[in-house]
C-alpha cells in the first residue's frame, strides 16, 4: 500500500535496515536526536500536510485548553508513519483532541478520572471513540495490550507523573510512540531521556505555525503547549 511504501522510504532515509533480522539491532545504533532527525521529519510532514488539512479537522469545534492544530498535525503525522490502529489518550477534558484523533485512527480509547458532557458528546458523534472513567496510569496499559500497534497521547497526569507514565508505556511492544502535552519546562531533561521531537521546534513552527491561525483569531481560547515525543525502540 502507499502507506507501507511511505513507511519504508522514511526509515530508509533514517538508514534503518528494512531486514527484520537486523532492524532491531540497527535501531539501537541510530541517534534519535531532534537535530539529526530533522530532515526525515521534514520529509514526513511535507508528505502529510495535504491529508491533514483535508481530513476535516478544521470543521471540528474548538475549545479552551486544547492542543493547537500544529501539535495535532505532528501527532497525526507520526500516527500515519507508524500505521497505528489505536490512539490511547489519558486526559480528555472536553474531548477536543479526542475528536481530532478520531479522524486519523481506526479506534480511539480515551481515559479520564471524570468525563465531561462535551467529551461524551464526542463519543456519540464518532463510533470509533470509546471513553473510560478511571486513572490512565492503570487503564492505559490494560487497553494497550489489546492493540496491535498504538500511539499514546498524555494530557493528564501532568509534569513528572506524565513523564514516568510515558517512559513506562514506551516499553510495551504494542506502543509505537508516546506524546506528552505541556512539556515546555521539562525540555532539557526530556532530551536527555531520549525525546526525539518537540512541537515548538523553531523550524517546525516556521513551516507549520500557520496551522494555528484559527486559535490566534480566538484569543479567548487559551490552549496549546509543547508536545514532546518518545519512541519505542522497537519502532525507532
Amino acid at each position: 500500500t502507499s502507506a507501507s511504501l511511505f513507511h519504508f522510504m522514511y526509515y530508509k532515509w533514517v538508514n534503518v535496515p528494512q531486514d527484520n533480522d537486523v532492524a532491531e539491532t540497527a535501531a539501537e545504533d541510530v541517534t534519535m536526536s531532534p537535530a539529526m532527525l530533522r530532515p526525515h521529519h521534514e520529509f514526513l510532514f511535507r508528505s502529510f500536510i495535504g491529508p491533514f488539512v483535508a481530513s476535516g479537522v478544521y470543521d471540528l469545534p474548538m475549545t479552551e485548553n486544547s492542543v493547537f492544530f500544529s501539535e495535532a498535525f505532528a501527532f497525526a503525522s507520526f500516527c500515519h508513519l507508524h500505521q497505528v490502529d489505536l490512539v490511547a489518550e489519558s486526559g480528555v477534558y472536553k474531548g477536543a483532541s479526542t475528536e481530532m484523533w478520531s479522524l486519523f485512527a481506526k479506534e480511539v480509547a480515551a481515559v479520564d478520572i471524570s468525563l465531561t458532557q462535551e467529551a461524551e458528546q464526542v463519543a456519540e458523534r464518532h463510533p470509533n471513540v470509546k471513553l473510560y472513567t478511571g486513572d490512565g496510569r492503570t487503564l492505559l496499559p490494560q487497553l494497550l495490550r489489546q492493540s496491535a500497534r498504538a500511539a499514546v497521547f498524555i494530557d493528564g497526569p501532568k509534569g513528572e507523573l506524565a513523564i514516568r507514565l510515558a517512559l513506562s508505556l514506551c516499553e510495551l511492544p504494542q506502543v509505537a510512540f508516546v506524546a506528552i502535552h505541556d512539556m515546555g519546562p521539562y525540555k532539557r531533561e526530556l532530551r536527555r531521556l531520549g525525546a526525539f521531537f518537540f512541537s515548538d521546534e523553531d523550524w517546525f513552527q516556521a513551516a507549520y505555525g500557520h496551522l494555528d491561525e484559527p486559535f490566534r483569531q480566538r484569543p479567548e481560547l487559551v490552549g496549546g503547549g509543547v508536545m514532546a515525543f518518545f519512541s519505542n525502540s522497537k519502532y525507532a
